[in-house]
């Protein structure tokens, strides 16, 4: 009978067993089916952030942009200047470009204050190595279609010949075909300025600003005859008074040594025209010794008339000038006591007297 009853007990046993291990499979199956058909992902806790949250996170800073690219961002704006100016000077030496010009790099380069991804900032040096290649790069390492070029402006000079002109003047007092130079002509010299402009220390652009001159040249003047016969044509009997005043000291001794012509004067004369005696070229129109500004025309025939101590020019060498017309202002100019026109007259590079010419009473 105990046997009988441990066997019941032993199969009541089994069976409970069987049907725990059953359900706890069934369970497990339920849980499979439940997880592989929901749609919500399973959230997985780590105590590490995620990179695409490190990545929005944002700082205020200074971007560096080129030509509309972004590059980096710096901490201040000061770093981002410099590290564009250290780049901007390493370029002019490369290029041997002329530290004394305005040189500055042709690319539109932006400095943008704002909001930026913590990853997308780098210091002044990393900056700078971004922008020293011949690529540019960004932050990521990141080749950008960017190629920085630096304009460079600068005034150059060169030296020129200024060439002198030739003023052929054609005269009756002169046979015909004969030739006669009145005034040497000399050449000048000068600097022409320019404005140069170079992209990566090559020419692109040449401006002409001005021209500089060093010394004046001289016109060259020829006195050519046009008469057919002998006479002379240089009819003195005709001249006029170069200023209508007194004769305040004549042709002759004065002073120790000997007054080479007339000196005319009157009250309150400084600055009144001067007239020539006749009509002639004009050979010679600037500062002579102690003439001061002096003018010397040429009348044909050997026959010259100068002008002395005059405050003003009315002509210039080469100018044709008629009986009576004005050549300058009365002066003082040079060696002078005060204002005053010394007037002389010359035959054939002799000094004779002007009242032999010149009617003054």
């Amino acid at each position: 009978m105990d046997i009988i009853s441990k066997s019941i007990k032993s199969i009541h046993k089994n069976k409970i067993t069987v049907i725990a291990i059953t359900a706890f499979a069934v369970a497990l199956c339920c849980i499979f089916a439940f997880v592989g058909n929901s749609s919500e992902p399973v959230e997985v806790i780590s105590d590490v952030a995620s990179e695409e949250n490190v990545s929005t996170a944002l700082l205020s800073g200074e971007a560096i942009y080129i030509d509309g690219e972004f590059v980096a961002a710096l901490n201040n704006k000061t770093d981002a200047e410099e590290a564009i100016k250290t780049v901007l000077d390493a370029r002019i030496s490369a290029l041997s470009l002329n530290a004394n010009a305005e040189n500055s790099f042709v690319n539109k380069i932006e400095i943008v204050s704002g909001e930026y991804s913590e990853n997308t900032f780098v210091d002044k040096v990393k900056a700078i190595s971004l922008l020293s290649g011949e690529t540019v790069y960004d932050y990521t390492d990141k080749t950008l279609a960017v190629k920085l070029s630096v304009s460079s402006v600068i005034n150059v000079s060169e030296n020129v010949v200024l060439e002198h002109n030739t003023k052929t003047v054609y005269t009756d007092s002169m046979r015909n075909g004969a030739k006669k130079v009145v005034t040497k002509g000399y050449d000048g010299e000068g600097k022409e300025i320019y404005r140069v402009v170079s992209v990566d220390g090559i020419e692109t652009e040449r401006t002409f600003v001005t021209l500089e001159v060093t010394t004046e040249p001289v016109d060259e003047v020829i006195r050519v005859g046009a008469r057919s016969n002998g006479s002379n044509v240089a009819s003195l009997n005709k001249f006029i008074k170069p200023y209508d005043g007194t004769v305040t000291s004549y042709v002759g001794p004065r002073w120790g040594r000997t007054h080479n012509g007339l000196d005319i004067s009157k009250q309150g004369c400084h600055g009144d025209p001067v007239v020539a005696a006749y009509g002639g070229t004009v050979v010679r129109a600037d500062v002579y010794n102690g003439y001061g500004n002096c003018v010397i025309i040429d009348h044909g025939d050997g026959v010259e008339t100068l002008y002395a101590h005059l405050s003003a020019f009315s002509v210039k060498v080469g100018d044709v000038v008629s009986t009576g017309a004005e050549i300058g202002k009365i002066g003082s100019t040079g060696v002078s006591t005060g204002p005053h026109l010394h007037f002389e007259v010359h035959v054939d590079g002799e000094i004779v007297n002007p009242l032999i010419f010149v009617d003054y009473d």
